[in-house]
């Protein structure tokens, strides 16, 4: 389930009730010559308009004017809590405002759809001028120390504007020619293995890109980073070795310190980010399962040691922050000299039940201490099959079924397992 926040705020240049294109988003890696970083904002684009009026997403009180780098990088911070509070609180940076012109001071307060100064003229590429707008938070009655540790970047703006009418779904390039992932030693650069002899503690390596559908005029600019990322591996048989597992989401604090920890930037797998190319790696192995980016997320990786030597299937899935998905898969074969363990048969751990549940539904449940096929089906009184409830393989675990009798009365749910072994359990439904 993607994270959806409970206020939603309009976008910050006219018109304020419609998606804009976007140059660069939340999470993008970037590197203009100084080193790799996390781009902290949305770059909301003006194609071929320029000084655009910026407005306001939310009431708040102005904390920060100043710039961090000479006449193209002013900025304005406007707090969601009075000035008069100096604990940590949170609001909204608007940047590249233009000093010239008339603007927003420190201190002031400012209500939702409130002009706030005018965006400067861009003169890179100067076929456009943006916006580069984040969700931040700070201490103190003012934000003047930018930048500065005590300046966080804390939510992706994308989970907050509205509207959201993107439907476009990631793109999977080639992480390698002709190979869809790459599969390199654990965290080292330059050291990969074949996809079809891989061996030992390997990262995944995935190359994807997103669009909004509203394009900024160029294409290499269009290229954004997904939401999420995450992947599962299966064996041949259909046996899941690693379930669905989030590589990288792009929801929270962002530190770009670790920008490393999400994106392979080596001589085979080189993330790029700035005017001319946008490739994106994507490490979705360097996890711990949970949505924070954190550098202890390097000790995740996929240690084909401990499965058997067979062929799998590496499933990658991409996201949006509007839920379009797209989904890619490649077969690998792993080769550490280890022999395919035949899963365990299905024995019963827990006993097959079955009761009725709140408005004459049915529930059969029962727990699995080893993997198999298993069939579940549910009789009435003259031995007609009502539903079928399961028919193919389970893993290890605790199995629920919920059904609705057509009828109050008396039903058998009969389990059997590895095609051999049989179970059953009465259920009255009662009206």
């Amino acid at each position: 389930m993607l994270a959806r926040p409970a206020l939603a705020a309009n976008w910050p240049l006219v018109p304020l009730d419609s998606v804009h294109p976007l140059g660069n988003n939340w999470g993008n890696y970037q590197n203009y010559g100084g080193g790799p970083y996390f781009h902290n904002g949305i770059d909301v684009i003006t194609p071929d308009v320029h000084g655009r009026r910026v407005h306001a997403v939310r009431h708040g009180w102005v904390k920060a004017w100043g710039t961090i780098q000479e006449d193209l990088h002013y900025r304005l911070a406007i707090c969601d809590t009075s000035s008069d509070f100096t604990g940590r609180a949170e609001g909204w940076l608007y940047a590249h405002i233009d000093s010239a012109r008339w603007h927003r001071n420190l201190g002031d307060e400012v209500q939702e759809g409130d002009s706030i100064g005018y965006l400067v003229t861009w003169p890179i590429k100067a076929t456009f001028d943006h916006l580069h707008f984040s969700r931040i938070s700070d201490t103190g009655a003012t934000w003047q120390r930018f930048p500065d540790a005590t300046w966080w970047f804390v939510q992706n703006p994308l989970t907050i504007i509205r509207p959201n009418t993107d439907m476009v779904a990631p793109v999977f390039e080639n992480a390698r020619t002709n190979q869809k992932f790459a599969f390199c030693r654990d965290n080292r650069n330059n050291s990969y293995v074949r996809y079809d002899s891989v061996v030992g503690e390997v990262d995944i390596i995935a190359k994807v890109y997103d669009k909004t559908g509203y394009t900024t005029g160029q294409d290499t600019w269009d290229k954004l980073a997904p939401y999420q990322i995450d992947y599962s591996i299966k064996r041949e048989d259909g046996l899941v070795v690693v379930p669905w597992t989030i590589g990288v989401q792009f929801s929270n604090v962002l530190d770009g310190s670790l920008v490393n920890v999400v994106y392979k930037a080596d001589n085979t797998c080189r993330s790029r980010g700035d005017y001319e190319r946008r490739e994106y790696y994507y490490i979705v192995t360097n996890t711990d399962g949970d949505s924070i980016i954190e550098a202890s997320d390097t000790t995740g990786e996929w240690n084909s040691g401990l499965v058997g030597d067979t062929t799998y299937w590496v499933y990658v899935r991409a996201t949006d922050v509007y839920g379009n998905t797209t989904l890619d898969s490649m077969q690998v074969r792993t080769r550490n000299g280890v022999a395919v363990a035949e899963p365990p048969f299905a024995v019963l751990s827990r006993p097959l039940r079955a009761a009725q549940t709140v408005g004459r539904g049915g529930l059969v449940s029962f727990g699995l201490a080893g993997s198999g096929t298993a069939r579940l089906r549910v009789y009435d009184q003259t031995g007609r099959v009502v539903v079928n409830l399961m028919d193919g393989r389970l893993g290890p675990g605790e199995h629920r079924f919920a059904f609705a009798p057509p009828a109050a009365g008396v039903y058998v749910a009969k389990l059997t397992l590895d095609g051999k072994d049989s179970y059953s359990a009465r259920l009255v439904v009662l009206k």
